[in-house]
């Protein structure tokens, strides 16, 4: 029997809203890639939050990890990675 852990639960959930949700960006759109799995999801902007893009999809409203997705739309958040120094 297959034990489903919640990392793979969340994948599969991305990657069946990817297949019912179009790849193209227009006004007012962005697309999230999640270049790791090949997965891109597109829908309209409603906030950076958290350090995540709120997405509203025809699956519903998605809240997205920035660090984890490249973004294409005139909407993205340019995310700054902050050095650390150990002393």
């Amino acid at each position: 029997m297959y034990k489903l852990t919640m990392c793979t639960l969340c994948t599969f959930s991305i990657f069946v809203i990817a297949l019912i949700t179009p790849a193209s960006v227009t006004a007012n759109e962005m697309a999230l890639t999640f270049e790791e799995q090949g997965v891109t999801i597109a829908g309209q902007y409603a906030g950076f939050r958290e350090n995540a893009y709120v997405l509203v999809t025809t699956a519903g409203t998605l809240h997205v990890p920035a660090n984890l997705v490249k973004c294409q739309g005139v909407d993205c958040v340019e995310i700054l990675a902050v050095a650390t120094q150990d002393n």
